[in-house]
């Protein structure tokens, strides 16, 4: 009994001493009793070399502990040397280049003082030559010390993962958080939100990946702000135009890209005017099909100058095909530029580049409104949003009870079509080709390929086009 006492009373020793975590001990009570010696090494005041890879876990563990409190954002580049010492914890010494939120990586010399039966356990102190000296204490959180003090191991380790991530996309999309209370606001956004993106790949019928985009710190009504289309009024929206179908065969694949028809993808930024993108790229389309020159035209102008619309708060592509036709027509990108935010109207008429004379709605048949694309250019529809928050890249095909056909609330661009298949499984994958408005490195290089076929997401719900006058 006594060997016993004195064998505990040397294991806790250890931990006060070396800092070292031997939570997993009791996993392995049954091991040989040798698990417990200490290497030469270890000896109080020694100083020994440490592996790169576990400088790395130290390292990145201290880091993503800074980023979540009130530090700064770094994430490992290169480890060139790294040494740990056993001075009243575990005190390890780590040189590193390091890059910052702004992506300008330096060499740093970093101390990690670890101390674990201190509530503030761990010290870590980063010394850049061309950045202040940075020395913070960070302990568990509230949510964690529960966790281990009720020995919910599974749970504080997805914790931990969990801040990893959200450290990561803190980085990689230079997030700045304001106070410490904001900042834990976005955090429990953002794991609710991984909750979201496990549903959504749960029940994926198609190929697409759903993951952590620059949405996923954001509730669902910040989300709606970068999206803007409003609902139609059905009454109205039955007596408009009817476009004719032309009957000709679909070749398997088709895309407007390929043609020269379609300009660069744009960003339509903070600010919901997606309907102003989404019409902008039909008319340039139709342009291009018509002349064989292919221009960008002003959605800004639209912002500004169509008071049928609410500039960022939303709008209709309706409304901004009849409100060109009213203004007189688009003036080019370039003569009046995107800057996503409304201002004063300062059309100039004598740098109009497209004029419009009406338009047209296509019907709610996607064998139909394929063959209309061929024939005439890419189209603008209305989609429900909700599946693109967290897309990744694939066919998404998401069931309907996630993605309603009815909740239109995003103004987007069809300009072609494909068929992904599949032979070891037997399967095939049709789908729309969608230009989006959210910048290049949203989705596939700014690009949304969704299943074409049962009108997933809403995508043959409103699907309208500009009618071009001879200019």
């Amino acid at each position: 009994m006594r060997l016993h006492t004195f064998g505990a009373t040397v294991a806790l020793l250890l931990v006060l001493v070396s800092g070292e975590d031997y939570s997993n001990f009791e996993e392995d009570v049954n091991g040989p009793l040798v698990r417990s010696r200490r290497s030469p090494a270890g000896l109080t005041g020694g100083i020994s070399e440490l592996s790169h890879e576990e400088a790395e876990k130290r390292l990145n563990k201290s880091l993503e502990k800074l980023a979540t409190g009130d530090g700064p954002t770094y994430r490992l580049s290169k480890i060139h040397s790294a040494t740990t010492q056993v001075v009243a914890g575990s005190l390890t010494k780590i040189n590193c280049d390091l890059v910052d939120a702004d992506g300008k990586e330096e060499r740093c010399d970093v101390e990690i003082w670890s101390r674990p039966w201190l509530n503030d356990g761990t010290e870590i102190t980063i010394n850049c030559p061309n950045k202040e000296l940075i020395k913070q204490r960070h302990s568990r959180s509230a949510l964690e010390y529960a966790e281990k003090k009720t020995h919910k191991k599974s749970n504080h380790h997805n914790l931990n993962k969990v801040e990893h991530l959200f450290a990561k996309f803190q980085i990689k999309f230079k997030r700045n958080y304001h106070t410490t209370m904001e900042k834990q606001m976005r955090f429990r956004i953002f794991k609710q939100n991984l909750q979201l993106i496990e549903e959504l790949n749960r029940n994926e019928q198609g190929s697409a990946k759903y993951g952590i985009t620059e949405f996923a710190d954001m509730t669902s009504p910040e989300y709606k702000q970068r999206t803007g289309l409003w609902q139609r009024d059905p009454q109205k929206a039955a007596s408009n135009p009817k476009a004719e179908i032309p009957n000709i065969d679909l070749p398997k694949e088709f895309d407007w890209r390929e043609k020269g028809a379609i300009s660069a993808v744009k960003n339509q930024g903070n600010c919901g005017s997606c309907w102003a993108f989404s019409v902008t790229g039909n008319i340039e389309g139709l342009h291009a099909v018509r002349t064989g020159v292919l221009e960008q035209y002003s959605e800004q102008e639209l912002l500004d100058c169509d008071t049928s619309d609410s500039a960022c708060n939303g709008g209709l592509p309706d409304n901004a095909y009849e409100a060109i036709e009213k203004i007189g027509g688009l003036e080019l990108e370039s003569d009046y530029p995107y800057h996503a935010r409304k201002d004063q109207c300062h059309f100039n008429s004598t740098k109009i580049h497209v004029k419009v004379k009406g338009h047209v709605d296509l019907p709610k048949n996607e064998t139909a409104i394929a063959q209309w694309l061929i024939a005439n250019g890419p189209i603008s529809i209305g989609i429900n949003a909700n599946a693109m928050q967290f897309y990744r890249g694939g066919v998404s095909h998401p069931p309907h009870i996630l993605c309603s056909r009815k909740n239109l609330d995003h103004g987007v661009l069809i300009v072609g079509y494909r068929v992904s298949d599949y032979p070891m499984f037997k399967k095939t994958l049709p789908y729309w080709i969608v230009k989006n408005s959210w910048g290049k490195k949203w989705g596939e290089q700014g690009y949304y390929r969704v299943y074409r076929g049962d009108n997933t997401c809403g995508v043959s719900e409103m699907s309208s086009s500009a009618v071009l006058d001879d200019y």
